[in-house]
């Protein structure tokens, strides 16, 4: 399981809201079309057709598109930040959407996203700042994710978002269960457990 950040805004424009609010994350080189339907020694072609890249642009998207097609798997976990909050999410699939278009300030190079909750920035150690802090588009974590220690400041979040869901159907109960899990799953010794177990029964308490 490894972790990444990927850069929110595109274009000019910041995607968090967007990315929040539909549950993905994507990168911007439309114009190459779907990575999966091409091998990636024609990706090169395409970018070099549709964009204006010196060989050190070029060489940067291959790497940035090869991460976020093949080397991300469904399951790892992604960062993306605003100004206050750092959001966490568990990554799905990739998928090439052209359904507006393909322009290159469109996003259709996207993998979908199950958010977990936020941390405030100021919370996160100083290994997570220096990835966000890292230019790239898409950068990955390069320490064992239990070192990035997101565990507890989810806790809050999720603990919070289960108090505040008595008006979806599920009784108070539940969910008081679903928090005691949530507890309880912090004393693992595995990051992924801790975070997947309270994750899988407060999804289940969503409408």
């Amino acid at each position: 399981m490894n972790l990444y950040h990927i850069q929110s805004t595109v274009h000019g424009v910041n995607r968090v809201a967007s990315f929040l609010e539909d549950n993905y994350i994507g990168i911007a080189w439309s114009g190459t079309g779907d990575l999966e339907q091409a091998p990636p020694e024609l990706w090169k072609e395409q970018l070099v057709q549709h964009y204006r890249l010196d060989e050190s642009e070029l060489a940067s998207t291959l790497a940035t598109l090869h991460m976020f097609a093949n080397l991300m798997q469904d399951g790892d976990y992604v960062l993306i930040s605003d100004n206050e909050w750092t959001y966490v999410g568990d990554i799905g699939d990739y998928y090439y959407d052209d359904s507006t278009g393909t322009e290159n300030d469109l996003i259709c190079h996207r993998r979908g996203v199950t958010w977990l909750g936020r941390i405030p920035l100021a919370e996160l150690n100083d290994k997570v700042q220096a990835l966000l802090k890292d230019s790239s588009t898409l950068a990955k974590f390069e320490h064992p994710v239990s070192q990035a220690q997101l565990d507890r400041g989810l806790a809050v979040g999720i603990a919070a978002e289960a108090t505040n869901s008595l008006s979806t159907g599920v009784d108070e109960a539940t969910i008081q269960a679903a928090i005691h899990v949530l507890k309880e799953a912090l004393h693992s010794e595995e990051e992924e457990l801790r975070i997947r177990a309270a994750t899988a029964i407060l999804q289940y308490a969503k409408p």
